[in-house]
């Protein structure tokens, strides 16, 4: 199994939307349940490992992956980061889902993505990126006929992620081998922001992809 490889003064950068955003789950933890969210269980983990190791953590709710691409340099790039773990991609495919509740989509996702592989790759050639698939769980019912379109963005995002040369883990297979034993409504309430639960089937499954050094 590939894994990323963190050291001990690794530079370890979380970057996406609202999953990743601590602010976010900790001001709506009455409703989601999700405040202590899988960038910070692992967090946790890594400083016990070596204090030395740096942490920054950039989830902004409601962020698309063009958000990340115009944030890219004081988020990323600037920071240095030895290894990249990003999740985002949810919010293209249900802006798209859903056009009526948003403004048009005037920059489409594929673009941008590439553009964010080319300059982490150009500007941090020795930076390891772990990819994390989108994903739903099937909390609500009302929301399943999302995941047809969801898996049309997830398989451009994989596709971008490989021909990059990241690591890709699929959180989507992740959460239905979770739902085989744990309710969908306490992993995820509204199906989309997972719960502390939620958040810890996450952080268990991207422990697995790093290797401590």
């Amino acid at each position: 199994m590939e894994k990323v490889k963190i050291k001990k003064d690794s530079k370890v950068l979380f970057i996406g939307d609202s999953i990743t955003d601590p602010k976010f789950n900790f001001r709506m933890m009455k409703d989601i349940k999700g405040r202590n969210i899988y960038a910070s269980q692992l967090k946790k983990r890594l400083k016990a490992y070596s204090k030395n190791i740096k942490v920054d953590i950039k989830g902004i709710a409601s962020n698309r992956t063009y958000h990340v691409y115009d944030r890219l340099t004081k988020d990323c790039i600037n920071l240095k980061p030895d290894v990249i773990i990003m999740l985002i991609g949810v919010n293209d495919a249900w802006e798209n889902y859903v056009p009526e509740d948003y403004p048009p989509l005037l920059r489409p996702i594929e673009p941008h993505t590439r553009e964010i592989y080319r300059r982490i790759k150009t500007e941090l050639p020795n930076t390891q990126i772990l990819y994390l698939m989108p994903f739903m769980i099937d909390a609500v019912e009302e929301k399943f006929p999302f995941h047809e379109k969801l898996d049309e963005y997830r398989e451009i995002l994989k596709n971008i992620a490989l021909e990059h040369g990241a690591l890709v883990l699929d959180m989507q297979k992740v959460f239905n081998e979770a739902q085989k034993t744990t309710a969908p409504k306490e992993l995820a309430i509204d199906g989309i922001h997972p719960t502390n639960l939620g958040h810890k089937v996450m952080a268990d499954a991207v422990f697995e992809k790093i290797e401590l050094c």
